[in-house]
């Protein structure tokens, strides 16, 4: 059990192995071709010692689909910057090897081809770890499930020891060795050892000199078609490495997000995990634990997994046990075999999955419960890299109850009054399936802006201005989820208790607003914003979306009246009206002001004379947003500018709690 498991943590150290740049784009530009450049890819992987045996180490009867294996190279770590030139050398020998022993393999009759090429490609495959070098018996590990017999494994191992050692031994071993001796020792065709090998091959050492230098003329073609020649520059842009992989991992993300987006149902989304983890993670063994009808954490049916785990039934509060903490904690959590105070049941879970350690993820199901994702023997720094990040967020956005909205019904649109002068006509409904597909299609966009968001946080640092900006651009684009999702729901929304609401700051909704809008929306309209808050004005219970809907609609409405620009301002108080303390919010604009046959009929759902992809329901959407919250919004319009009042009553003394409804885009 130890064997196996130390194969499967060394084969997750294989992802950390460098590739080929220029290898890698081949491949995809390949890849981007579909089927028939299926050979093409074939061959171009080949050349690359590290995806050459990533990909042949993948189950049998594992077909990865091509969205799987576009994120798998977007992944892989490339050399770049300095280590360029001494990557460019490492490769030029492992291509030199495996063609010579290819040929060495050929010409003699003993090996087959194909074992001789891929011995070859790996013999110096360690050199290739980014975190520096290893022993070759670590690498020969890598191979053994390649060839039962070990042949595969042994040839990489012995390839650097001296010939005469390896005089009876199998013949790979042999033409491994010789092929290394030829390509590296610049003597090599005339010394005793070799002419002896040779021998043994019924060879002589001009025909080994002819085929040494064909072998080195292969290898030239192969680093030119791939930019790994002699010269390569030395590049000291490491912030530009740094950004390029910080893009190629996004594009790994999209990758992802296609491939996740293929599944129908729960069941399919964790079959393409497993294949994700296999491909990208070289994870083997994986199951997944969720909260039982008795509150316990029971093995999960969606991830294939030994019979015994099924046995178990771990309590949440066990605070010995890594699943209950990665749950308590929503954060993930290590398990060692041996840990003196590690929990039993910890230990038998490894034992029945066959590894060493694991690490328990937390990870959101499709029935809206979190459960715990076990792999076993990852990378120690599993947890910490983006790729696998991503992989958790598509895979937690595939399972989302929202984003299977084609089957939840839709409900008729609630009746709208009409302005007299505008009848509704059977013409202006959207179709149901339109809006279904649209609000599905929508969730997808959001998702890559959700994580470029996070991806840019991770990568600007600590800097609070710029922190606090993408704050406020991931709260809109889940403001906008929200909106987009509720297009769908009920009509009307169940009465909201006061208890459960926020207490929100209508000073900080306007102060967010200002400074969301300002570079977008105010600045290139050439639109001046000042505001004016009663730092008096008390935090109130009320949803946030709500009013910064509200508030931007009147805000994008006074820019587009202002359109040589012009000055707006928003201003807060606390009044006393009808008896009753309320808080009152104004939007000022100094625009030409509004028609008279526009402000008859304001506040009612007209064809809006703004053309483009106005509808003519802002602001019908916003009175009837404030007047669920209690309040009230009016408007006074003249020559000299427009100011909407928005009053809403601080909510206390047993005041009604608020109602809401729920709207699709303004």
């Amino acid at each position: 059990m130890g064997e196996l498991s130390n194969n499967l943590l060394k084969k997750s150290e294989l992802m950390a192995c460098l590739c080929a740049p220029g290898v890698v784009a081949e491949a995809l530009e390949h890849l981007m071709r579909g089927e028939a450049a299926q050979a093409e890819f074939a061959a171009c992987v080949r050349c690359d010692p590290v995806l050459a045996l990533r990909l042949r180490l993948l189950p049998a009867d594992f077909a990865p689909q091509q969205d799987l294996l576009r994120a798998l190279l977007l992944a892989a770590p490339v050399a770049a910057g300095g280590v360029q030139v001494t990557y460019a050398t490492r490769w030029r020998q492992s291509i030199s090897v495996a063609h010579l022993a290819q040929t060495l393999g050929v010409r003699s009759g003993m090996v087959d081809a194909e074992a001789a090429w891929i011995a070859g490609l790996s013999h110096n495959l360690t050199e290739y770890l980014e975190t520096g070098l290893v022993s070759p018996a670590h690498a020969a590990d890598w191979l053994m499930a390649l060839d039962p017999d070990g042949w595969l494994a042994d040839a990489v191992r012995y390839h650097a020891e001296p010939l005469a050692r390896g005089r009876a031994a199998h013949p790979l071993v042999r033409i491994v060795q010789l092929a290394y001796q030829l390509v590296t020792r610049a003597d090599a065709v005339v010394s005793v050892d070799v002419r002896a090998a040779l021998a043994t091959l019924n060879m002589g050492a001009g025909e080994a000199a002819q085929l040494l230098t064909d072998s080195q003329a292969q290898t030239r073609q192969l680093a030119l078609r791939f930019g790994l020649v002699d010269a390569v520059a030395q590049s000291n842009g490491t912030g530009f490495d740094r950004l390029a992989r910080l893009y190629a991992g996004q594009a790994a993300q999209s990758a992802l997000h296609s491939h996740f987006r293929s599944a129908d149902g729960a069941s399919q989304v964790f079959a393409l995990l497993q294949d994700s983890l296999r491909a990208l993670f070289g994870v083997e063994r994986a199951c997944l634990f969720a909260p039982a009808t008795d509150g316990t954490l029971r093995l999960s049916a969606l991830i294939p997994a030994a019979s015994g785990l099924s046995a178990l039934a771990i309590p949440p509060d066990d605070g010995h046990s890594a699943l209950p903490r990665a749950l308590s904690r929503n954060a993930p959590q290590q398990f060692m075999r041996g840990a003196s105070d590690a929990a039993l049941v910890d230990e038998q879970i490894a034992r029945l999955l066959g590894v060493s350690h694991f690490l328990c993820q937390p990870l959101q199901l499709h029935d809206g419960q979190t459960g715990v994702l076990l792999v076993g023997d990852e990378a120690s720094d599993l947890d910490q890299l983006p790729l696998w990040r991503f992989t958790l967020a598509e895979c937690t956005e595939a399972l989302r109850p929202a984003l299977a909205l084609a089957s939840v019904p839709v409900p008729a649109p609630a009746p709208v009054v009409s302005a007299p002068s505008q009848p509704a006509t059977a013409s202006d409904d959207i179709p149901r399936d339109r809006v279904r597909r649209a609000v599905h299609e929508v969730a997808n966009p959001l998702t890559i802006m959700r994580n470029y968001v996070n991806l840019l946080s991770d990568r600007l640092g600590s800097d609070s201005a710029v922190q606090r900006d993408l704050g406020i651009i991931g709260d809109e684009i889940e403001r906008v989820a929200r909106i987009v999702c509720g297009i769908t729901a009920t009509e009307e929304v169940a009465v909201v208790p006061m208890e459960s609401l926020e207490l929100v700051s209508v000073n900080s909704i306007v102060s967010e607003l200002v400074r969301m809008a300002l570079g977008t929306l105010f600045a290139p309209n050439k639109v001046n914003v000042q505001i004016d808050l009663n730092p008096d004005v008390p935090p109130m219970p009320l949803q946030k979306d709500l009013l910064k809907q509200v508030l931007f609609n009147l805000a994008k409405n006074a820019v587009e009246a202002m359109q040589a620009g012009g000055h707006l301002k928003f201003t807060t108080r606390l009044v006393d009206a009808n008896g009753q303390r309320q808080i009152e919010i104004e939007v000022a604009d100094t625009g030409p002001g509004l028609p008279e046959a526009v402000a008859a009929h304001l506040f009612e759902p007209v064809v809006s004379e703004k053309g483009g992809d106005h509808a003519g329901l802002g602001l019908t959407i916003s009175r009837s947003l404030i007047e669920r919250m209690n309040g009230q919004l009016s408007c006074n319009s003249t020559p000299k500018g427009t100011h909407f009042l928005i009053r809403l009553p601080t909510l206390q003394n047993g005041q009604a709690p608020l109602t809401t409804t729920r709207y699709g885009s303004m």
